[in-house]
């Protein structure tokens, strides 16, 4: 865990600042911290929504060679993702662009700035369309501190948040659990093969909506795995067996 204090900055993206985007803003505050603008020069950590904002960003910085740029997301492959974790000695400020994958999944060593938009993509079902999307939204005051500890673990650190305190004062304290923003249906399938009764009736720390229940319900009804009546059936015994999505399972 965090060990040594973090200094946090608050910088509203407004007027002009705003028209430009975050990924100037950030391009900005990466040059002042290479120039020794916060005090002394190091490695950053930047958090981002997803692939695409880290292609783009790392085009920009890639200009400057004093930077060492690298992209850290979950398809990247196996040795691209291990560089993050080269802290070799160089005259080189290592830039880490990261999406949520470094927030609690892993710790990228050497970090003594963090820039955070305060933005992340996080899934979401809705059960009125049946689909699950993936909308950008701004992270809760929890995920905000775990980015800000991300830099206090070997010296004191500095947090620049690209958002007012306001804004961040305003924001939920928690994420919503993935239970209540899933669709259910992997869940209620696992819940009847393994014989842990009523949905509706389990102790849940975060019951999940009853109308998601309900959509689960019907989803298996419809891929055959349960009987109108909710019980399970042959074929839903067998898809349980394969850990993917109820419809590939059934395909």
């Amino acid at each position: 865990g965090r060990t040594y204090p973090v200094e946090t900055h608050y910088i509203d993206l407004a007027g002009s600042d705003a028209d430009e985007g975050p990924a100037a803003q950030i391009a900005a505050l990466v040059d002042e911290i290479d120039a020794g603008g916060f005090g002394r020069r190091g490695d950053i950590l930047v958090f981002l929504p997803g692939e695409r904002d880290i292609r783009e960003l790392a085009r920009q910085l890639r200009h400057n060679p004093s930077l060492d740029v690298l992209p850290l997301y979950a398809r990247l492959s196996q040795a691209e993702q291990n560089r993050v974790f080269n802290t070799s000695p160089g005259s080189r400020i290592r830039v880490v662009l990261a999406t949520n994958v470094a927030e609690t999944s892993l710790t990228v060593p050497g970090i003594r700035y963090v820039i955070d938009p305060g933005l992340a993509r996080i899934s979401r079902y809705s059960f009125r369309t049946k689909v699950q999307r993936l909308p950008i939204e701004p992270v809760s005051q929890a995920s905000a501190n775990q980015r800000q500890g991300r830099c206090g673990r070997i010296a004191a650190g500095v947090c620049i948040r690209l958002y007012s305190e306001a804004d961040f004062n305003q924001r939920p304290e928690f994420t919503d659990p993935e239970i209540m923003r899933t669709n259910l249906a992997a869940v209620v399938l696992q819940m009847l093969v393994l014989g842990l009764g009523e949905v509706e009736d389990f102790p849940f720390i975060n019951p999940p909506d009853a109308r998601m229940v309900r959509d689960g319900y019907r989803l298996l009804e419809e891929l055959g795995a349960v009987t109108p009546a909710g019980q399970l059936t042959a074929i839903g015994r067998r898809m349980a067996r394969l850990p993917v999505d109820p419809r590939l399972a059934r395909m």
